[in-house]
């Protein structure tokens, strides 16, 4: 699409006036009478096994009158203003095939990635065995493509169940694409049962800095490996996110970081196969030098709860409310301390800091008073006969609403009792470095 049209795109004030606008630079019946469009293909790397594993086909299109290029997303949104939706996305197939097949023979293992608009199944396109016969057309078998379901488009969930088992009896993959957006609905995963998602790049963005991200990453990660799901990272465009979603358990990645799609050439796999053989070595080092630098910084933390524990230990418990604020006083990250009895009893309430920021108590947020039961805590529950320490996961806590640790120290009375200190330990900057 012209740069005009893009630029003015910013200031659109209404659907209404960008339909005018995107229809006033192209028509998209001649595009389609025109077949004005060619599939581009981005690579899907594995890094850990050094192989471009699939390529995704995109479409890019041009208008036919002007030769200017089309912005995908207003192709789309013409072709389903103008109820072309179907005869595009049969067309963007068509293209994609034909334009693998002349690049298939690189490596018989290589997959194609084509995406499918769910929103144009109904009763008699769900059974349609179109696409299989372009397969068979092109001979590629079914074996080799991923059909991927783009997410924020199903509205005809049966039509869609029925399109899913009709081609995955033939041998197709299935995808759920865009997870992770706005869009996303969880359920659709054990209805469709699919064999891949993809993460979309809104969750993608800046995930080596966000704690937020990393955890709902760490979800889809961990959810998907339970149920034998492989995981594509889409939309990477930094080391930095590469890194961090391959150290969190990404299967493959994808993205500008990797290669822009571009017409089919061997050089498709070839400038992914760079990056892999290169970022695997990067991953390594990135790796040890993490796990160096956080074995220093959690030798730290232990050292500051060994030191608050150690001052409870040698004083009175009428005292210890005084003596604990005194000591998280020299420790700025030690955010706050209490002290458990044996029985899960909380003996203590929470001492916080005075340097520290904490939540104002409401009836969700807030400190806990004394007296409650935390024996179902895992920083009590964990802490064994023979095991004296317990370090937990880093988590935001409800008192302060940091990302922190609590380090857990069980203490032997002269009375023959027990306690269990418990140090939260701020480890904002650790959770995203």
């Amino acid at each position: 699409m012209s740069g005009d049209l893009s630029t003015s795109s910013d200031a659109l004030k209404s659907s209404g006036e960008r339909a005018r606008l995107v229809d006033a630079e192209f028509d998209i019946h001649a595009v389609l009478r025109a077949r004005s469009m060619r599939s581009h293909y981005q690579p899907i790397i594995s890094i850990r096994g050094k192989k471009v594993i699939g390529l995704e086909a995109l479409i890019r299109a041009t208008n036919p009158e002007s030769g200017n290029a089309i912005s995908p997303a207003y192709l789309f949104d013409a072709a389903n203003r103008h109820k072309q939706s179907l005869v595009l996305d049969r067309l963007c197939r068509e293209s994609a095939l034909s334009g693998f097949a002349t690049i298939a023979g690189l490596d018989p293992d290589l997959i194609l990635f084509i995406n499918v608009d769910a929103s144009g199944l109904g009763r008699s396109t769900a059974e349609s065995s179109a696409l299989i016969r372009m397969t068979e057309e092109h001979g590629i078998p079914p074996e080799r493509v991923v059909i991927e379901i783009i997410e924020s488009k199903i509205d005809d969930l049966g039509a869609l169940q029925r399109f899913v088992a009709a081609h995955r009896k033939r041998g197709f993959l299935i995808a759920l694409d865009d997870m992770g957006t706005g869009h996303s609905n969880l359920e659709r995963i054990p209805t469709i049962k699919p064999d891949i998602i993809k993460l979309d790049r809104s969750l993608i963005q800046d995930i080596d800095r966000e704690y937020h991200k990393q955890e709902l990453f760490d979800f889809f990660i961990k959810m998907a490996h339970r149920i034998g799901v492989f995981v594509v990272v889409e939309g990477i465009e930094t080391e930095a996110e590469a890194l961090s979603c391959l150290e969190r358990g990404a299967d493959l990645v994808q993205g500008f970081y990797f290669a822009r799609p571009q017409a089919p050439d061997p050089t498709c796999i070839e400038r992914g196969l760079e990056y892999a053989s290169r970022l695997r070595g990067v991953l390594t080092d990135h790796l040890k030098r993490k796990f160096a630098k956080r074995k220093l910084t959690y030798k730290l933390y232990n050292d500051i709860a060994g030191r608050i524990t150690a001052v409870v230990e040698m004083s009175n418990p009428a005292d210890y409310e005084v003596v604990i604020e005194n000591a998280l006083m020299r420790f700025h990250l030690a955010e706050c301390a209490y002290v458990i009895h044996e029985s899960g009893r909380q003996i203590t309430p929470i001492i916080f800091n005075p340097s520290c920021h904490h939540r104002k108590r409401t009836t969700i947020f807030g400190p806990s008073p004394a007296g409650g039961n935390l024996s179902a805590r895992d920083y009590f529950m964990y802490l064994g006969t023979n095991q004296r320490r317990y370090v937990t996961h880093p988590y935001v806590s409800m008192a302060t609403g940091s990302v922190c640790v609590t380090i857990s120290n069980r203490v032997s009375l002269s009375s023959g009792e027990s306690y269990v200190v418990c140090v939260d330990i701020n480890v904002s900057g650790e959770a995203t470095a």
